[in-house]
């Protein structure tokens, strides 16, 4: 049996996966679950009409202090507080501050 697996690289992936606006698709999803976007956008805005949906949702993490730098092809990168983070703890962020809202330390 001949085996012809390899390893992608990230442009090939992205002409695979349709670029990355899946991700910015997903967050669509979310920040719209969470309210900060107040209007439909569907996947085929941010694949036909990229430049105003990405800047939709560029604008819709930064409303909670999130940078969002939306990629067409490669992943998109968040910022908070002046440091990179992922999309992972980008996520967690908005959630944290949407659900339960600001965290207050406790002072005894």
């Amino acid at each position: 049996m001949i085996n012809n697996n390899r390893e992608l690289t990230i442009d090939q992936l992205g002409k695979v996966s349709g670029g990355n606006t899946v991700e910015t698709t997903k967050d669509v999803a979310l920040l719209t679950r969470l309210g900060l976007i107040n209007e439909f956008i569907g996947s085929l805005d941010v694949a036909f009409d990229w430049e105003n949906s990405s800047a939709k949702v560029d604008f819709a993490w930064a409303k909670i202090g999130i940078t969002c730098v939306s990629n067409y092809v490669y992943l998109n990168e968040y910022y908070y507080q002046g440091k990179k983070i992922t999309r992972k703890e980008a996520v967690q962020i908005a959630e944290d501050t949407m659900i339960q809202g600001p965290k207050i330390a406790q002072v005894s």
